[in-house]
Parts: structure tokens; sequence; C-alpha cells
């Protein structure tokens, strides 16, 4: 830029106030006068979606003159030219907009990056954001990509202008508009004022015949149906067709089906609802040997609105009770706060300082509802190209016992293939514009428990993808770009020459380094945490663009290709605050490969050394293959509710292992397993991410444990650089964006409570359970669109009909349980009739009793020839069930996963012992519920220390140190993997599993709690002994 040429500012403290309303300042001073600029905020709040109701930091009130939104209304022409749908919506010129336009003029893309560049043409600016052969990482064939296998599509202007579009659309969003049925719309607007019953006999028949032919076809039902009437000639059920209708009726849950292309390049909505081709692809829209009368789409996706399956929950009596648990326990916490009580320790989303500071705020109400948007893609096929899209709702206002179960997810939309959708926007239009319209007008609600209506309004809180889908629906490059924080933290990445993908390294690589890339360490404490102003002036920068060449330099430059579809809707938090870290991915997937590419010397991207030479690289050859048999060998020691126990990870690792498969193995395993095979930095380093990672996944997390995490991940993060990286421009590919994201983890739990019921394991379990329902191969995706919405209407009927509920048991307890209070169970086996124990147990039963004089003991348990009747099993609060050693021992090791081993509590001590057997004592006032237990010894502290509390190493005692202990003490079941694994003729006739005088590590299950509150239940709870 030359020396002589200036740029015109209008900053509110300093140029505003002179003649003219602005002056020509040199670039130098335009960017000190630039923080006064942002104080104007009208085109910034358009596209960050804030309302009156939720203003972004550090705004001033909207100008409502700034911008006007269009109605949404339909066009008559048959088909929009190019030019028409290309063009931009017209927006007023905004301040700062025409200042970036200036600047962009002049070729600086950044204040932060101004002399940024991206790959080899630094002239034109051009970039590939695409991962080079050169730089991949070796893939784990698993479910879902890795960081260095993610594609991120490469944005054009063309796009950018096309989601301002939507967002447009979205601004001025109806009901009427929306593309509902005038009966569904009625329902809507005015739902029935009292709960739902069935007066009709022979409809409810129908009704339940039609649920519980559940996934079978039609011809299943009206089988069912012809017998029934041929047996009973009175009862007329309604056709297949008319109990479809009804259930519809009942429900007024119906979709929405909109035509898409062929090819999965974008979805026929909005803007783009008139076109009769791809604009992408060029393909036809409609199928061409139909009529033009009957037009028909050749490829359509199903919308499913949220609205009526809302309007389902508050008709039901006790869902509508439950549906205020978020409002209380935000009201709860906020009320301690204002007594100067603080937070003791971060739980579920009301924890979270976003969503506490809205209610604070009363921008969320107690009959408002909170939803989590949700998305995924997965393949219906192993051995073919069948990718599928699935986007679900999750009400946040129930508590986490009931938000993650099937019969309240609020099936989004369905998104067919077999490609993946390249254009997200277009296919989330149809569910948005619904959502918007229900902010803007409200969603009319009969509120079951207090008898009368309400009006609520809907407040999207976090929008959860996985990597390259949260950069689409985020609207940012991805973690592939100079600014690829997932959150958008203000990090600057930095890249190898002739590279275009960048890595976030905080240490400054030796010698010669790339333009942009050349800047100094950056320290931990000075990476702001996301702002939604940095976010919003960014963004009016890319916007400000005139030429595809400056859009690509201020894309590169700010880390942002357009604005996020979320910004159509008016009751978020401000942009980008309201996308969260994903844990399953993150450590489930993420960093299990890379730290294991590490150790095996795979990962790639390396042309000046060879990484099996490494220090790290210690897994090869018969290291690598004993060590993948001592992880099979120790999945006999994990209780069966480790429902995906580690394979061999030497045989299994390329062929689909699980996330938590990598989860158990690479935080409980590894550190006591990598000990005497890793060097002792690198082995140091393992066992401080593997204790953070542990803290991140607890349901609830204490002050100090936060900052413990916090503090293990900031010496870490440094320490991986220096040990890995080494400052060597060669090796900075193995400074992956796993590693900074998770460094950002305590922040946003601070944020938004604990990330566990915010991760990708929901919509992964929905996709693969509807994936299990297709029944028709032919056309796998209309299939799946038809389940998704039966289960809709299914899950609506069970909550307004709890009668139609056949999973609702009055009783959770198996046949012959005995409750004994506070989520405690005894289970059976039971012994058929009390028996003498030996000496040595009745010892330890006359210490118990000696230490509870209260206890009223009938006489036949105060002889010299004690006596029990044994229990073989315990069902605790957290829904894990205890086994004993009564009947485990008689199986040998290779038939067993072991589960006789509890942590228990007891005068204020954690021990961990060996269940031998449950009984009770007392009289039949006073019954006591006890368990014999063999305590193993106190922990190596020096190595639970040098650990970093990962590896906790106790020794089995045996009949040495037997004790009974109240079962009420008993906290958690865990695993106890020995520490020098059995020979493997152990396995085949060990009866014993245990021997006295060998060490066990303690391995304790992570996100036990995820499994509960989504309805797993540990495998133990179905056998009836």
């Amino acid at each position: 830029m030359p020396e002589n040429q200036r740029i015109w500012c209008q900053c509110a403290a300093v140029c505003a106030r002179r003649p003219g309303g602005g002056d020509l300042v040199a670039l130098r001073t335009w960017y000190d006068h630039r923080r006064h600029r942002i104080q104007v905020q009208s085109l910034a709040e358009f596209l960050q979606g804030s309302s009156s109701d939720v203003p972004p930091a550090h705004s001033v009130r909207r100008d409502d003159e700034q911008f006007q939104p269009r109605a949404h209304k339909r066009r008559r022409q048959n088909q929009p030219s190019e030019e028409d749908y290309d063009d931009v919506p017209p927006l007023q010129p905004d301040p700062i907009v025409q200042d970036a336009s200036m600047l962009s003029r002049q070729a600086s893309p950044s204040p932060g990056l101004s002399h940024t560049r991206a790959g080899r043409d630094e002239v034109s600016g051009e970039v590939n954001e695409q991962l080079p052969d050169n730089v991949s990482a070796e893939p784990i064939q698993s479910a879902q990509p890795t960081e260095a296998d993610e594609v991120f599509p490469e944005v054009t202007r063309k796009d950018m202008k096309n989601t301002l579009k939507y967002i447009e659309l979205l601004r001025s969003a109806t009901l009427g508009e929306s593309g509902l049925d005038e009966e569904v719309l009625e329902q809507l607007q005015n739902p029935l004022c009292e709960e739902l019953k069935l007066t009709n006999p022979d409809v409810t028949l129908a009704i339940e015949v039609y649920m519980a032919s559940g996934n079978g076809s039609r011809e299943t039902y009206n089988a069912v149906r012809d017998a029934i009437m041929r047996r009973f000639p009175d009862v007329k059920l309604l056709t297949h067709y008319k109990v479809k209708r009804t259930i519809e009726q009942l429900t007024g849950i119906v979709p929405l089906v909109h035509d898409m292309c062929i090819n999965s390049c974008m979805a026929f909505t909005g803007p783009r609802e008139l076109l009769t081709a791809c604009p992408k692809c060029g393909q036809a829209r409609y199928c061409p040997i139909r009529s033009e009368d009957t037009q028909t789409g050749r490829q359509q996706f199903s919308t499913i609105l949220p609205g009526p399956q809302i309007q389902a929950l508050y008709r039901s009596a006790d869902t509508a009770r439950d549906m205020t648990y978020l409002y209380d326990k935000c009201a709860e916490i906020i009320q301690r706060l204002q007594e100067g009580a603080g937070i003791a320790q971060y739980g579920d989303f009301p924890s979270g300082s976003l969503l506490l500071d809205a209610v604070a705020r009363g921008i969320i109400t107690k009959q408002d509802v909170v939803l989590l948007f949700s998305c995924d893609g997965a393949q219906l096929y192993r051995n073919k190209q069948s990718d599928c899209w699935i986007y679900v709702w999750v009400i946040a206002n129930l508590g986490p016992d009931k938000r993650y179960k099937k019969k309240f997810i609020l099936m989004g939309g369905v998104i067919p293939g077999p490609k993946p959708p390249d254009d997200l926007d277009s296919f989330f239009f149809p569910g948005f514009y619904h959502v918007s319209a229900l902010m803007r007008e409200g969603l009319h609600v009969w509120n079951a428990a207090l008898e009368s209506q309400a009006l609520s309004r809907i407040f999207v809180a976090m929008g959860m993808a996985d990597g390259p889908a949260m950069a689409g629906t985020q609207g940012t490059v991805g973690h592939h770009g100079a600014r690829g924080c997932r959150i958008y933290c203000g990090l600057v990445g930095r890249h190898k020459p002739g590279c275009p993908h960048y890595y976030p390294a905080l240490l400054k690589p030796v010698g010669v380094l790339p333009a942009g890339c050349d800047h100094g360490d950056v320290l931990l404490s000075s990476i702001g945490l996301p702002s939604s102003a940095e976010y919003n002036e960014n963004l009016k920068l890319v916007i400000s663009a005139e030429s595809e060449t400056q859009f690509r330099q201020l894309r590169r430059a700010t880390g942002i290709c357009k604005p996020s579809i979320f910004a159509g809707l008016s009751r978020i938090f401000p942009l980008p605050l309201g996308f969260p870290i994903d844990l399953m991915h993150l450590t489930g997937l993420n960093l299990p490969d890379l730290f294991m590419g590490l150790f095996r010397g795979v990962i790639k991207g390396s042309t000046q050394s060879d990484p099996k030479t490494w220090p790290c690289a210690v897994l090869q050859g018969p290291v690598w293959v004993e060590h993948g048999r001592r992880v099979e060998r120790a999945m006999n020691f994990l209780p069966g509710f480790h429902n995906r126990p580690p394979r061999n990870i030497a045989e299994k690792i390329s062929s689909g292992y699980k996330a938590t498969e990598f989860q158990t193995y690479m935080y409980k395993y590894a550190p006591f397993m990598l000990r005497t095979v890793l060097g002792r930095p690198y082995w140091e380093n393992l066992c401080k991410v593997a204790r953070a990672v542990v803290i991140l996944h607890q349901q609830d997390i204490s002050q100090d444990e936060l900052v413990e995490s916090k503090q293990l991940l900031d010496g870490a993060v440094l320490e991986f650089e220096e040990l890995y990286y080494a400052r060597d421009p060669d090796r900075l590919h193995v400074v992956r964006p796993a590693i900074h994201n998770l460094w950002h983890t305590p922040d946003e739990i601070v944020r938004r409570g604990t990330l566990i019921g915010c991760t990708q394991y929901l919509i992964e379990r929905v996709i693969g359970e509807l994936g299990a329902d297709i029944k028709q191969p032919s056309n796998p995706y209309a299939n799946l669109s038809q389940r998704a919405l039966r289960r809709c209407q299914f899950n609506s009927l069970k909550v307004m009909l709890p009668h139609l509920d056949r999973s609702h048991k009055e009783s959770d307890l198996p046949r012959g349980a005995l409750a004994l209070g506070d989520g405690y169970a005894l289970l059976r086996a039971l012994d058929s009739c009390a028996r003498t124990i030996p000496a040595i147990e009745m010892t330890a039963f006359a210490r118990f009793l000696q230490t509870h004089p209260d206890l009223a003991i009938p006489q036949e348990q105060r002889n010299a020839t004690f006596k029990i009747r044994k229990w073989a099993r315990l069902r605790t609060p957290r829904q894990q069930v205890a086994r004993s050693a009564w009947k485990e021992c008689l199986k040998p090791l290779f038939k067993l996963r072991m589960a006789r081993c509890v942590r228990f509590v007891e005068d204020g001590k954690t021990e961990v012992g060996e269940v031998r057997y449950f009984c009770q004592l007392g009289g039949e006032g006073q019954r006591w519920a006890v368990a014999l237990v063999s305590v193993f010894d106190h922990p190596d502290l020096t190595l639970y220390e040098e650990s970093f509390k990962t590896v906790e190493l106790r020794t089995y005692q045996g009949d040495a140190a037997l004790r009974v202990i109240n079962v009420k003490t008993i906290k958690n079941v865990v695993g106890m993997v020995p520490e020098e694994t059995p020979p493997e003729g152990d396995y085949m006739t060990d009866h014993k599993h245990l021997h006295v005088g060998s060490s066990y590590v303690v391995v304790e299950k992570m996100g036990f709690m995820l499994d509960v509150m989504t309805g797993l239940q540990d495998p133990e709870m179905d056998i009836d002994e």
C-alpha cells in the first residue's frame, strides 16, 4: 500500500465527530481506531442471529432501519435465472463493511495476519484447505474418520451469498409460510386443551396392534388384523392406511418432503425452491419420464418438525412437570450464587455460565423450551457408498435421567445419499425455518400439569457435529485453516513450506519459515477465549470481499468462509459461542489416532526422517504383538457393563476399533501397560493427558478437579510439542488440532457444564438404531425416513398415553430381587437355605457386630455355628451390578467377565475389595444387607503420584483381609487388571482369578453414566439366576 494512500474512517470516538462524519486516516491509525468502530452492530446482529433477547458482547441496540428482512413469499416465475440465484440480499451499507471493503481493495487481509499466505500462490491468494497426501496419518478404519482423514469442502463466494439468502428468509420466518397443511398448522396454533384420551376401543386396539408390529411390514399388520376380525366379528379394526392417518391426526406429526439434487449437491429449498436443475452439477430436478403436470422429484428428503413433538410432551402431566428441571436447577444455582456460595461442582448444563446468565437476565423463562441440535452422517452399508445424514433435537429442559432416552429424542430430518450432502444449509433450512418461526411467534402448548395453555418460546442453546459437519454448520474453514480452532480462539497456526495445511503449534520452528508462520512462541496465557465481537468484525470483512481472490485471502486470514445458518435464528447464544467441543471424536478417535501413530512410528508427513526411528516409536515388531495380546487378555477382568472392552489392538486397530475401546485403552490401560516400554518423559506426558481426560469425562467435576485438569493440560500441551515436534519444521504435522482443542475443554466446561452430555454418542446411537430397522434394501433411504417418522409418532403416543409404552415398568428389578432403598437391591441367585460359614469368615462377622451393637441379631446368628443365607449379586444406584466370588469362581477365567471387585467408602476412606458374597443380618424389624469382602492393600502411592493418579496399583490379600461392610457403602464396580498378564493356559483352568500377592490395577469405565442416561443397562440385569 502506498504511504500516501489513506482509508476512510467513521469511528464513533474520533473521526465521526469531524466535519463530514469521518476522516481519511493512515492504515496504522485505521487499525488503532478499529476498537471504536466495533460499537456499530447493525449487520453483525443480523448475521449473528442475536436479538434483543440475547445481545452480543459489547454491543449496542440495533438500528432497525439498517436492515429490513423481506417476507418469505413464493416466486411466480417458473425458473429463476442464474443471476437472480447469485444475487446477495439487499442490505443497507454498514460503516464497518465500507471500511472493510476499502481495506480489501488494498489487499490487506486482516490485522492479525496481514502477510499470511497459504500454499505457493502468494500473489493471487489461492489457497487449498485440503490435506495433502504427504501429511495424512495412517487411518484407523472406524465408523468415523480421524482428524487426518477429514476433508473440508472449499466454500466459494457464491456459497457465502447463498447462505445470506437462507439467513434472510429465516429472520422473517412465519408458521404460515413453513409449508404445513392447514390441519397441522391449526393444531400448532390452537392445540387441544385436554389430555389425550382414546374412547373407541377398536381404535385403541388398532393402534396397539400397529405399534406392536413395529418394524413389520403392512402385510404383518393386515394379517394380524384379519385374524382378530375373524375371531371377533364385532371388532372393526382400522385398515393400515386409516390407522396411520389416525396416528398422524392424534400426534400432529407429519413429514415435510422436499426435492433434492440426485447427487446430494443441494436441496431445492428456500431461495432455490423453484429451480428445475441443480446449479452445481446440472442434474435435472424432476423425473424426465413423468408429465409436467405430475412432476416428481428424482430424490427427496424428509424433515420432521419439532413443534408437534414438543406439544405432545406437554400433554402428559408427568412429562410437563419434568420439563421444569432446567429452569428450576438454574434458579437454584443462581440463588446460591446470590448468597455468595459459588458453584461447588460443575455438572449438567445448568451449571454453565452461558445458561445461568440467560436465565438470570430473563431471556429463558420457565415455560420456554431449550433445544440442542445434533447432526452426523454414517455409511448404511460397509462395502458400498451409502452416506446418510440425520439430525435430531434434544430437549434440554428434561433432566439427564430422561433427556437422552429414546422416547424423548426429537427426530429432525433424514438426508439421503449415497453421496454426502455438499450444502448442509439447504437441507437444514426447512427445520430451521420452522424453529425460527416458533421463536418469533411462540409455540402454544397445553400444559397438562397446570391444566392451562401457555406460550412457549424456543431457544437453541447448542449446535453439535463432528469436525467437517461443524465447519459447514459454523461457517469456518475447519481445523486445516490458519485459524482452525473449533471454538474460534485467536491462535494462528503454522504450515510447512509449500504445504497449505496449518497446525496449531505454539513453539516457533527453527530454520527458514513461510511468511505468516514466523511469529514467535505463543504463550498459552495469551490465547483469549472466543469473542463474538471479533467474530462479527471478521465476518464483515469476509462478506465485504469484492472478488474471489480477496474472499480467499480474507477467508484464510479470519478463518471464516461464510456466516453460519444459525445466524438466522433470533434466540441463540452469541456466535460462535453455541458450538461446543465434541468429546467423543476428540478423546475417542482423534487423540488415540495421534498417540498410536507416534508410538507405532506410522504417522505420515515427515520427509527428512523415518517416524519408526523416533524415540517414542516403541510399539513395533514383537513388542507390538505382545502388547496386543496383553490388551486382549485384560478383557476378562473387566465387568460386563464395559460393553466394548478393548480387543487385541495389534490385530484390530485397522478393522473398526470403536471409540469406547480406544478410551479404555488410551486412558486406562496405556498408562500402566506402557510404563516400562515408553521413555520416562513420554510416559509422564501420556499420564498427564490421561488424567485430564478422565476428569473431563466425569458427570460431576469439582472446582479443584477442574483446576487440576487445566494445570495438567497447560503442562502437557507444551511438553507434547517439546517431545514430539521439537521445533522441527519436518515434524510440524504431529501438532494436530486435537491437542489444542483438548486444552480448551476445561474452559468450555465453565461455560457449558460437563461436556459428556453434548457429545456425538447420542446421534451415533440414533443412527445405529434406525439403520438396524431398515427392511427395504432396494430403497433404504426412503425406508429410513419412514422409520424415523414412525419413531417420532410412536414416541409421542407413548408420552401422551403411557399404557402404550411396553418398555415402561412399575419396577425395573428382575424376578426375586429385594429392594433395599436408596437405589440398592439384592439380586438372585439366592442360596436355598442358611448355611454355616468357616471360622475365618465368622471372625469378620464378629468384628462387624462389635462395631454395630445396636443391630438386632436373631439367636441363630449369635451361636458359635454362625449361619447366613447368601445372595449372589447387588445392584447399585449407578445401575451397575456387582457379582460375588460365590458364583463367579464356578467358572474358568476364559468364560468370565469378572464383576466382583468394588470401590467402597468406610469412615471417610476409599477402599477396593473383592466381594465373596452378600447376605442379610438382623431380625424382622431391622435387617441390614452386608457383603463379605477381601480388601486389597493400599495403593502404591509413589506410582500413583508419579503417574498423576492414573495408575492405582493394589495387591490382593485374600483371606488375610476379610471384612464385612454395609452394601450401601459400595459406590462403584471396578475392573482389576493384573499388572503381569497370567499365562494363556491359566485362562482355561483358573477358577480363583485373583491370586494372593499379585498386583492389580483399578480400571473404571469412563462416561458410564452416559450409558445409564441413554437407557443402556448392565447386561447383568437381564440375567435371571
